[in-house]
C-alpha cells in the first residue's frame, strides 16, 4: 500500500496525502489513477477536492466564531475552520458508517474539498488517526479482496496475503484452508472454519440448517425414535417408513470433535499468552526457541487435525445421504488424522512435561539451598 502511494506520488509530483486520496476514489487501481493524472492532472484534482476551495459564504469559515483560530483544523484546501472536538465528533461518526472507497469530504456539508493524512496529522487525538489509518487500510484490503482477507476470526486484527503461486492453482485446494498467525484456520473461499473435505455449499448447509436443527433436543424427541436392535436414531418419513439416518450420529461426534477442537484452540492461546515454563538457572535444563516453537506447532497441527475429524462427521453424512461409495475414503481420512493427531499430541505432552520436571527440579534446588543457607 505505501509503495503504491510513494509510486503515484514521485511520479506526479503530489503529496502523498493527495496521492493517497486519489487512490482511495480509484480503488488503489494505480494503472488507471495514473492514466487519469496524466490525462488531465488537473480535472482529476478538482473532481476529487485536491485544489483550493474559494469560499462565497465567510460566515461558515468557522464553527466557533469566539474560539482562538491557532486552535481551529482545516484543510490544506478548503477555507472552513473547524475545533478538533468538532472534527473528532464529525470523523467518529463519518469513519464508523463510511464505505471504504469513499473519500472523506470537508465537514462542511457545502464543501467538497478532500480530507486527507495531512489534514488527520494535525489532530491530537490518537484514537481519530489510528481510525483513518484503518479506514485507509481496509479501503486497501477491501479493493484487493482477491488477494487479501481479513482473519475472520472474532478480535483478529490480521490481514492474510494470497501467494501469487496459489492464484495459479486450482481453486479447490483453497478449501484446505489457511492458517493465520492467531491459529484460526478458515477457508479462503467462504471464509467459514477450515472444512476440508466438505465443499463450501454443504459447510454452510451444515452450519445453517442441519446443525442448527439438530441441537434442539425437543427435534429428536419429536421428530425421531429409537431402533429396538441397535439402539440408533431413526426418523419416521412422510411415507411412515422407518428410514435409517447416520446424521445424528455424526453430528454426535462433530459435537465431541467440537469440544476438543476449542480445547485445542485454549491450548494454542495459551501458550501463545503465556508461553511454557522455562527454567533461567544456567545449572539446570532450559528450552530453546526451537523447543518452544515445537510446541507451539504441535498444537497448531492439533487444532488442524481436530477440524479434519469434525468435517469428515459432516462429510459421512452428506456422501450417506447421496448413496455415494466414498464412506471407505472417509473412514481412513479420519484414521489418517487420528494418527497425525496423536503423534503431535505426544510431541507437545513431552516437551511439556520436560518443561515441568526441570521446574520442579529447579524449585526442589532453590528450597534446599536456602535451607543450606539457613544453618
Amino acid at each position: 500500500m505505501k509503495s503504491e502511494i510513494k509510486q503515484i506520488s514521485e511520479v506526479f509530483s503530489l503529496s502523498k496525502s493527495d496521492a493517497t486520496v486519489i487512490l482511495i476514489s480509484l480503488r488503489w487501481n494505480s494503472f488507471k489513477a495514473s492514466d487519469r493524472l496524466g490525462d488531465d492532472k488537473e480535472k482529476l484534482m478538482g473532481d476529487l477536492g485536491l485544489v483550493k476551495v474559494n469560499s462565497s459564504n465567510q460566515k461558515n469559515e468557522s464553527v466557533s466564531s469566539f474560539a482562538d483560530q491557532e486552535n481551529l483544523v482545516s484543510t490544506p484546501f478548503s477555507p472552513h475552520k473547524f475545533s478538533e472536538p468538532c472534527w473528532i465528533s464529525y470523523l467518529n461518526n463519518l469513519l464508523e458508517n463510511n464505505k471504504e472507497e469513499e473519500i472523506v469530504l470537508c465537514p462542511n456539508p457545502n464543501c467538497v474539498a478532500s480530507v486527507g493524512p495531512d489534514t488527520i496529522e494535525k489532530l491530537t487525538e490518537p484514537a481519530v488517526k489510528e481510525m483513518y489509518k484503518r479506514y485507509v487500510l481496509g479501503s486497501f484490503v477491501e479493493a484487493n479482496n482477491e488477494s487479501i482477507k481479513w482473519c475472520p476470526a472474532p478480535g483478529c486484527e490480521y490481514a492474510i496475503e494470497r501467494h501469487e503461486d496459489l492464484m495459479e492453482d486450482d481453486e479447490s485446494s483453497l478449501d484446505f484452508g489457511v492458517v493465520c498467525s492467531c491459529g484460526h484456520t478458515f477457508c479462503w473461499s467462504c471464509n467459514l472454519e477450515s472444512h476440508r473435505p466438505v465443499t463450501c455449499k454443504d459447510a454452510s448447509l451444515w452450519f445453517s440448517s442441519i446443525l442448527d436443527t439438530l441441537k434442539n433436543n425437543a427435534w429428536l424427541v419429536k421428530n425421531t425414535k429409537r431402533c429396538p436392535r441397535c439402539n440408533t436414531h431413526v426418523q419416521r418419513t412422510d411415507d411412515l417408513v422407518l428410514r435409517m439416518i447416520t446424521f445424528v450420529a455424526s453430528v454426535g461426534a462433530a459435537f465431541a470433535c467440537h469440544e476438543d477442537l476449542e480445547k485445542s484452540k485454549l491450548d494454542l492461546k495459551a501458550i501463545d499468552e503465556n508461553g511454557i515454563p522455562i527454567p533461567t538457572s544456567e545449572n539446570y535444563f532450559s528450552f530453546s526457541d526451537g523447543d518452544v516453537d515445537a510446541v507451539m506447532e504441535a498444537t497448531l497441527l492439533m487444532v488442524q487435525c481436530r477440524l479434519v475429524l469434525k468435517w469428515s462427521c459432516a462429510y459421512e453424512y452428506f456422501i450417506t445421504m447421496h448413496q455415494s461409495a466414498k464412506t471407505q475414503y472417509v473412514k481412513h481420512l479420519r484414521g489418517e488424522a487420528t494418527k497425525t493427531l496423536v503423534r503431535h499430541r505426544a510431541t507437545q505432552e513431552e516437551l511439556m512435561n520436560q518443561a515441568l520436571f526441570w521446574r520442579f527440579q529447579l524449585l526442589q534446588a532453590q528450597v534446599v539451598s536456602q535451607y543450606n543457607n539457613h544453618w
